[in-house]
Order: structure tokens, then C-alpha cells, then sequence
């Protein structure tokens, strides 16, 4: 069934817009997966203190007649959904955020996280779920102690930073954008980007990781010296340098390093057809 909205609606001073405030909160078992589609206000997502989800609303209401998030749980998902107001003479123009949605998630209860994000600013921190997947077309995306068991980012624009979170497995594909991930920690990450920095700070040589980008500089700095690492770095055009303690060079030429640390249980592959690759 439906939960229904209990909203309050407060008149405000500003033409064609009204105050809106909308409170819900779910026992966790009656919640299996959370699915966010929203088109340009803020989404902050947070763990929950106690055993219940919470959807906390917080905007303006052009339409009088209808609300801009609905909120629905059919067969233990809950969807929240954020479109696009219509409204009043001045409903073209956007003065500034017009909301922002907040929702609290006790830690490991929801199987399954999906975030399809338009344009606005994503901030989600404290969350832990066995799968996370974003869809982003445009805004900033914050991940800030995040764990989960695997996690795909599909990103059109805005910049990515994902800090002190951890995934078995994470892939992040973007178009052009700017990615930072800091105290990183994975048994296997994938990322490509057509262009734009990535920066992988304090990162843990454990398992595999693929970064790729076609124009871009990368950078990749460890937390601690690698120990047994397998090494391999293209740059078709750029400069590369690449400084690791006790690494046996096997390849080293303009565009191509190799070499191995140890045993080489663990590998990083890094490849740029345009932009500097710094590996420290």
C-alpha cells in the first residue's frame, strides 16, 4: 500500500510559491529497497539512529494542487520521487535551491539504494547497504562513509568525490567530470572517464584497480608502501612518472611502464591517452 503524505503547507511572501514541510517514517522491515528519482533539488542521505526510515521534505510548492515529491512504498520499496514544477508567472525562473530532501537509513536494513539524480547536489554519508547505484546527469556527489558491497556510478557532469567509504566492488563510468576518491577501500575498482581528473588519495593496495581516462590527468597516492604489486601504465601523450618504493621495472619507454612489487598478488592498471599519470 501507498503511504500517504502528511504535509504541512505554510503561505509564504514569495509570489507564486508556497512553504512546504513533509515528514514520514517507516519501520525498517517493512522497507527491502529505496529508489530516489529527482530532478533539481538537494538530496542528503543519512543513517537513521533508530530502527525506522526516514523522509524528512523541506521546500516550495508552485502547483497548489500538486505536491513536487511524492513519496510511495509498494512491495517493501519505497520511491521517492521529485519533478519538475509547473506553475504561476513566474514558474520559468529559478531563484535559488527550492528544496531539499533528506532521508535516514538505519545501517544495513535496505538491500538496495538507487539514486537517479537530474541536476541537483547529492550529499550522502553514513550509509550502509549491500547495493548503491547513481545515475547522475548533472550536480555534485558527495560520498562520505559509505559501505557497501558493490556500487555503479553513471555520471554525465559534476564533479564525484567519495572519501572514507568502503565497496567489495565499485565502477564508476563518466563523461566529464572531475573524480576524487580518498581513504578508499576495495577488492576491485573500475573507473573510465572521457575527460577530467581523477585523484585516488590514500588508497589501500588491495585487490585490483583499473582507472582509465581519454583526456585527463591521474593521479594515484597510497596509503602505505606497496608490498606486492603489479604495476602497468599507459600514456599515449603526457608525461608519466611513476615512484614506488622496491618496484622491479620490467618496461620503461615513453608510453609504457611496467613492473612489479612482491609477488604481485594485487594489481593497478592506469591509462591516459591525454594527460600527465603521477603514481606515488
Amino acid at each position: 500500500m501507498a503511504v500517504s503524505l502528511v504535509g504541512v503547507l505554510f503561505i509564504t511572501s514569495q509570489v507564486g510559491s508556497q512553504k512546504l514541510e513533509i515528514t514520514e517514517y517507516i519501520p525498517s522491515e517493512e522497507v527491502q529497497s529505496v529508489e530516489i528519482i529527482n530532478d533539481s533539488w538537494d538530496l542528503e542521505v543519512k543513517e537513521s539512529t533508530d530502527n525506522h526510515v526516514h523522509v524528512e521534505i523541506t521546500g516550495k510548492q508552485k502547483d497548489k494542487k500538486k505536491a513536487p515529491v511524492v513519496v510511495t512504498l509498494k512491495d517493501n520499496k519505497l520511491m521517492i520521487q521529485q519533478d519538475k514544477q509547473i506553475g504561476g508567472a513566474f514558474s520559468a525562473f529559478a531563484f535559488g535551491k527550492e528544496g531539499t530532501i533528506t532521508i535516514l537509513i538505519p545501517k544495513n536494513t535496505v538491500e538496495q539504494v538507487t539514486l537517479i539524480n537530474n541536476e541537483g547536489d547529492l550529499n550522502i554519508q553514513t550509509l550502509a547497504t549491500h547495493k548503491l547505484t547513481l545515475q547522475n546527469q548533472a550536480g555534485n556527489v558527495k560520498f562520505n562513509q559509505v559501505e557497501a558491497d558493490s556500487g555503479s556510478f553513471n555520471l554525465i557532469a559534476g564533479d564525484l568525490t567519495v572519501n572514507n567509504s568502503s565497496f567489495d566492488k565499485i565502477s564508476v563510468v563518466a563523461k566529464g567530470n572531475d573524480l576524487y576518491f580518498k581513504n578508499l577501500t576495495t577488492s576491485v575498482l573500475n573507473v573510465f572517464s572521457k575527460s577530467g581528473e581523477i585523484v585516488l588519495n590514500k588508497v589501500d593496495e588491495k585487490g585490483e584497480m583499473n582507472i582509465e581516462t581519454e583526456t585527463g590527468d591521474i593521479q594515484v597516492v597510497y596509503q602505505t608502501a606497496p608490498s606486492s604489486l603489479k604495476v602497468a601504465v599507459e600514456n599515449a601523450k603526457g608525461d608519466t612518472t611513476v615512484h614506488l618504493a622496491n618496484l622491479s621495472i620490467t618496461k620503461n619507454t615513453d608510453e609504457d611502464v611496467n613492473g612489479t612489487i612482491g609477488a604481485g598478488d594485487n594489481s593497478l592498471y592506469v591509462k591516459s591517452s591525454s594527460g600527465s599519470i603521477g603514481i606515488k
